[in-house]
C-alpha cells in the first residue's frame, strides 16, 4: 500500500463542519493539546486539517430578537481567538485560503447552522455575509417560519415560503453557500429549484446506508450532483447505521427528559471549569448510553462505506467531510477526533482509491465549489 500518511498530509483537508467554538467561548485553550473534545489545533495539525469550517451553532430556544446578538458574539469569539495567530487565520476568499496554504497556517472559515440566526429578515442576513460567514445551514432541528426541519412534525407541511425562495436568491447574489443539511425533503426540493448555484449539505450521509430524517436519499444526492453541489461526510454514528441509530434512539426516547438537562449546557453562557463540573454530573447518563450502543459501535469502514454507496451513485466529484466534531456525543471507532484523519486515507487506499479520488474527497472538491460560489 501506498504510504498513506504522506497523501493525507500532502492533499489538501478540509473539514466542512464543526462546533468547536462552543468550547471556545467558554474558555477552553484551542491552541493546547486537550482530550476533552475532538478538535485543538497541535490535533488538526496531526490530522493534516488545511481548512476548517467553525459553525456559529444558534439554539432555536433563543427568543428572537437575541439571535443575531448571539451569532454575532460567536463571531466575535472566533475572529478575535484567531487574529494575530501564526497557525491559523480567518478566512473569506479563494485568495485567502491559498495564502493560508501558501504560509503553512490552517485556513478557518465561519458558518450559521440554523437560519433562525437571520430573524426573518434579508438585512440581517447581509450583515452576516459581509462579516464573512461563508455558508448558513437554513434551520436545524426545528422547523421555522421560512424552512422546514427534517426532524419535527411540520417537515411535510411545506419547504421555503416566498420568503425562504428570497433567503435563497439573496445568499447567491451574496456569493454566500447555501447548505442544505438538517432541512427537510421539501425545502431541499425548493432550494434545487430556485438555486443559481452549487449548494451543499456540510454533514449528512446517505439515507440508502441509514435511514434517519438528516440523511439524504438517492433523489436528493443526485439533484444534488446536478447542481453541482458536494456532501460532506458526519462521522454522528446515529447518521452511519440503523442498528446503532435504533438503539440510540430508543435509549433517548426512554431517558427523554435526562438527555434535556445534558443538553443544555452545550450553548449556554458557562465557563469551561463548570462545564467540565457538569459534564462529570452527567457521567452515569453518558455511561448508560455507551453500554447500550456498545455492540453496535461503528468503525471508519463504515464512514466509507457512506463514501462507496454515493461515489457509486453520483460520481466522486460530490463527496466532502463534514465531521461535526465537538457537537456529536459519540465517534466512529478509529475517529476519535480529528487527529485521527490520516486512517480515512489510508482505508480508502485500501478499497483501491486512486490518489485523485481521494485528494477530491479531502478536500478539492470543496475548493472546486468555493470558487465557484464565493470566488
Amino acid at each position: 500500500m501506498k504510504d498513506y500518511n504522506k497523501l493525507h498530509h500532502d492533499a489538501i483537508v478540509a473539514d466542512l463542519h464543526c462546533d468547536s467554538i462552543h468550547q471556545i467561548k467558554r474558555g477552553y485553550d484551542f491552541f493546547k493539546r486537550n482530550n476533552n473534545y475532538h478538535i485543538d489545533l497541535p490535533r488538526m495539525n496531526d490530522g493534516g486539517i488545511n481548512l476548517q469550517f467553525f459553525a456559529l451553532f444558534l439554539d432555536s430556544a433563543i427568543p428572537e430578537d437575541e439571535r443575531l446578538l448571539h451569532i454575532d458574539n460567536l463571531l466575535a469569539i472566533l475572529k478575535k481567538s484567531f487574529t494575530n495567530r501564526d497557525e491559523i487565520i480567518l478566512c473569506s476568499s479563494s485568495k485567502e485560503i491559498n495564502q493560508a496554504f501558501k504560509d503553512n497556517k490552517v485556513a478557518a472559515l465561519a458558518a450559521i447552522e440554523n437560519g433562525m440566526a437571520i430573524e426573518s429578515s434579508l438585512d440581517n442576513l447581509e450583515h452576516f455575509a459581509t462579516n464573512d460567514v461563508m455558508y448558513m445551514t437554513l434551520t436545524h432541528a426545528k422547523s421555522h417560519d421560512w424552512c422546514t426541519s427534517s426532524s419535527d412534525g411540520m417537515a411535510e407541511r411545506f419547504g421555503l415560503t416566498n420568503f425562504g425562495v428570497d433567503v435563497i436568491k439573496k445568499m447567491n447574489d451574496l456569493h454566500m453557500i447555501v447548505d442544505v443539511s438538517h432541512i427537510s425533503v421539501k425545502a431541499f426540493n425548493d432550494v434545487i429549484t430556485h438555486t443559481s448555484q452549487p449548494i451543499i449539505a456540510s454533514h449528512s450521509n446517505a439515507h440508502a446506508l441509514c435511514s434517519h430524517d438528516r440523511n439524504l436519499n438517492d433523489e436528493q444526492l443526485k439533484k444534488l450532483a446536478d447542481n453541482g453541489g458536494i456532501v460532506g461526510m458526519n462521522f454522528c454514528p446515529i447518521f452511519l447505521s440503523n442498528a446503532y441509530c435504533d438503539a440510540a434512539m430508543n435509549f433517548l426516547k426512554e431517558n427523554s427528559e435526562e438527555y434535556k438537562k445534558v443538553n443544555l449546557p452545550f450553548s449556554s453562557e458557562t465557563n469551561e471549569e463548570n462545564y467540565q463540573k457538569t459534564l462529570e454530573k452527567f457521567k452515569p447518563f453518558y455511561d448508560r448510553w455507551k453500554k447500550v450502543v456498545e455492540p453496535y459501535a461503528v468503525t471508519i469502514e463504515t464512514v466509507c462505506d457512506h463514501i462507496d454507496y454515493i461515489k457509486n451513485l453520483i460520481g466522486i466529484d460530490h463527496i466532502a467531510l463534514g465531521s461535526d466534531f465537538d457537537g456529536i456525543l459519540e465517534t466512529p471507532i478509529g475517529l476519535e477526533d480529528i487527529s485521527k484523519m490520516p486512517l480515512i486515507t489510508k482505508e480508502l487506499l485500501r478499497r483501491n482509491y486512486t490518489e485523485n479520488e481521494i485528494e477530491k474527497i479531502l478536500g478539492m472538491n470543496f475548493l472546486r465549489l468555493f470558487e465557484e460560489v464565493v470566488g
